[in-house]
């Protein structure tokens, strides 16, 4: 009876640590750093070790101690019992910029969505442009992620119902409709005008759908001053326009012909256990409460310090698997950049999917190119004819680069860039890719990119 309510006691203290370790993968810098700061004075056995000291012997044996736990638990047995678990809690208080579509997964992650409904949701929300429109058919979406047509139907629909109402609309007269069905206010004429004669009112043909339906100039006038209260960009109020200014937390520096892959560790204090609590749980005359209250707090330490260390160990080995898998980008750019999934780098490094998700998540990388968010290494793929896969970012970049070079007195149609692209680069790509990619980039369309010369 002693051994099992050992484990029952154990059980609960060995999750809310490893939810700790996990909730520690995802932080972005700034925030891992608050995490510090607030472990620093909750837990008084915690201490700053200045790195410029000398070490000494006890501290040296502690990072062996250290090194030596690292080598014998590998990130996919660290993390392998919360693999096998959800723990939602720590989502809620983990911030978030006012990005567009963070806010729409935000919701997803308190929807009563199955998992496969939130991997879906995700190929929804990424084809969702920053005025909240949906930029693909369901089909396109579905052929892309390979989930089942109906399943991103289903999804689709349940996108429409987040906030800000309108969002995951075709087009504005449905993104209108969406919104004041969020209303809740019926007004049977509005709706009818609203769906019958949309472009009339839109147009502010208020005489035409007067004549067609039999409502009072006056009422259709309404109608129109009510439909100018509709926002027709339902995402527009999210999009952060501001310069902002990251710190990588990883800087990958060519050296020779190779790339050496590098952990921001500056302004992250390197913690130690005091000395001074250490000593006083050995010194003899301490009561046993104060014993029982040390050893506690040296326990949280020794893991808080080991999940700080497993954490910075999990984002320099997937790092240094982006870096493998992305050594065309590392040394051409954009265009040389590779599909990749969170699968390939989980199954490189040793760990699950969600740990390479989490571990990338908030989290940037600098590369001789630039500096971009870690997610940006993990594109979708389009297939060439020659069998390999290029990226859907490098394919823009090549169809900028094929605007940029057009006859600007007769500018290419979508229909003969997607040729270009075929014939040029080999890629097989669709008209309304070609658009979507296109309006991606803001980049309008041919009849409005010509010029008289």
């Amino acid at each position: 009876m002693l051994e099992i309510k050992q484990e029952q006691k154990l059980a609960p203290i060995l999750t809310q640590r490893l939810q700790q370790a996990i909730k520690l993968l995802q932080l972005s810098r700034l925030e891992l750093k608050e995490v510090i700061e607030e472990e620093l004075k909750e837990n008084p056995v915690l201490e700053i070790e200045e790195r410029d000291e000398e070490a000494s012997e006890e501290e040296t044996r502690e990072k062996e101690d250290m090194v030596e736990f690292l080598e014998k638990y590998s990130p996919s047995e660290i993390y392998e019992e919360l693999e096998e678990r959800e723990f939602p809690e720590y989502e809620k208080f983990i911030k978030r910029g006012q990005n567009f579509r963070d806010y729409l997964r935000w919701q997803i992650s308190l929807s009563d969505l199955s998992p496969i409904e939130r991997q879906a949701a995700e190929w929804v929300i990424e084809n969702i442009d920053d005025n909240g429109y949906l930029l693909c058919d369901p089909e396109e979406i579905a052929a892309q992620s390979n989930f089942p047509k109906d399943l991103i139907v289903s999804v689709v629909e349940k996108v429409k119902k987040l906030d800000p109402p309108g969002v995951g609309a075709r087009d504005l007269k449905e993104c209108i409709l969406l919104q004041y069905y969020a209303k809740e206010e019926r007004d049977p004429l509005f709706e009818l005008v609203l769906k019958k004669y949309f472009e009339f009112l839109k147009s502010g043909k208020l005489n035409e759908i007067s004549k067609k339906t039999g409502i009072p100039k006056e009422k259709v006038r309404e109608m129109y001053e009510k439909l100018k209260k509709f926002d027709p960009k339902p995402g527009r109020n999210f999009a952060d326009e501001t310069t902002v200014y990251v710190i990588p937390d990883v800087y990958v520096i060519k050296k020779d012909e190779d790339f050496e892959v590098v952990l921001n560790d500056d302004e992250l204090p390197e913690l130690r256990i005091s000395k001074y609590y250490l000593d006083l749980y050995t010194k003899k005359g301490v009561d046993p409460e104060t014993k029982r209250f040390i050893k506690n707090k040296v326990r949280q330490a020794e893991w808080f310090i080991k999940s700080l260390e497993q954490r910075r160990r999990t984002l320099y080995l997937v790092a240094k698997s982006i870096v493998r898998f992305q050594e065309g980008f590392m040394r051409g750019g954009v265009r040389y950049l590779k599909p990749l999934t969170l699968k390939d780098v989980a199954m490189d490094v040793g760990v699950h999917e969600s740990t390479v998700s989490r571990i990338t998540a908030n989290k940037y990388m600098s590369t001789p190119f630039g500096t971009y968010e870690m997610k940006f290494f993990f594109p979708q793929g389009l297939d060439r004819d020659r069998g390999e896969a290029v990226s859907a970012d490098s394919v823009m970049n090549m169809i900028k680069e094929v605007i940029d070079g057009e006859d600007k007195r007769r500018p290419l149609t979508d229909d003969e860039i997607a040729n270009v692209l075929r014939e040029r680069y080999g890629i097989k790509i669709a008209r309304r890719t070609v658009v979507k990619y296109r309006e991606q980039l803001n980049i309008a369309p041919s009849r409005l990119r010509k010029k008289v010369v």
